[in-house]
């Protein structure tokens, strides 16, 4: 009897540590099947061909499934993941709900939008320009395309082009026509591009979309207040060496206000103050530039 009883007591040892165990584990198990769940559905990549021929003339319920499921998964992916084959999944969705409902403005403006929150720039300028053409009354997607190559390609003259198709639209307001032309000015382009960021913010209500916008007129305004002072730093650096700290922005007759971008200023390599995270942006465009040189 006693030899049953120890049996049971290390039976039950082993089995209470079993379980002890599976429950560790379970978080990163539920973790792992939920990614598994997620990227099983990016196998289903269908092309508005496909849809239309198996919907049987309705190519317009269909487009409203999958658009419904493109915003569910959009909303659930992002932030979570940096995976390529998500981002092209997306894309694709988005062109696909697009060719089969070419007239429905949604998936146009919140999909380009889609795009560019998780940095696919090109296809959200592509989903922009085919609104352009098959929306010959919407002023909204040329405009849209045209910020792209403002505030994402640094390119006003491109953006000019775009915007002033937007401005030649019935629908467009009056304040699309001076856009276009602060564009055809460099000094007046970051000015043209928070306009439209402000513009943005009024209506959107997505949070990753907000954050993005938000993100953007940052940067612009950090560009805005360091284009101010530049030449003044230059000029200090020629003559006597870098400020020694942002703080001595006052020497040259300039406040140091709080970062819009939200990070530390600092004193750049070419005796610019500018913020943190700007810096390490130039200095890694810069090594770029050199790493093609060589290259050629």
């Amino acid at each position: 009897m006693l030899e049953i009883a120890m049996l049971r007591m290390a039976l039950s040892s082993v089995f209470l540590a079993a379980i002890a165990t599976l429950a560790a584990s379970q978080p990163q198990l539920d973790a792992t099947r939920r990614v598994r769940n997620l990227d099983a559905v990016l196998v289903f990549l269908p092309s508005a061909e496909g849809v239309r021929m198996s919907s049987s003339g309705f190519e317009e319920v269909a487009a409203d499934l999958m658009w419904v499921r493109t915003v569910l998964l959009f909303g659930e992916r992002y932030g979570s993941s940096v995976d390529p084959a998500w981002v092209e999944w997306l894309g694709r969705m988005i062109d696909t709900v697009t060719e089969l409902d070419p007239r429905w403005s949604t998936p146009y403006k919140y999909g380009g939008a889609m795009l560019r929150v998780v940095g696919a720039i090109d296809a959200s300028s592509e989903v922009f320009a085919r609104c352009t053409e098959e929306r010959p009354d919407d002023a909204w997607c040329p405009l849209s395309r045209g910020m792209n190559d403002l505030i994402y390609n640094e390119d006003p003259g491109a953006a000019a082009v775009w915007v002033e198709r937007a401005a030649m639209r019935k629908t467009a307001p009056p304040w699309y026509g001076g856009l276009s032309a602060a564009l055809r000015d460099q000094a007046g382009s970051r000015q043209a591009g928070l306009a439209y960021l402000d513009e943005q913010l009024t209506t959107a209500t997505d949070p990753a979309v907000i954050e993005s916008l938000e993100y953007q007129r940052g940067k612009l305004r950090h560009n805005e207040l360091v284009s101010g002072w530049e030449a003044a730093c230059l000029a200090w650096m020629d003559a006597h060496g870098p400020l020694a700290t942002p703080m001595a922005l006052s020497t040259l007759g300039f406040a140091l206000p709080e970062n819009p971008r939200g990070d530390a200023w600092v004193v750049g390599a070419d005796g610019v103050v500018r913020g943190q995270a700007a810096e390490a942006e130039r200095l890694r465009k810069r090594r770029m530039e050199e790493w093609k040189l060589l290259r050629k």
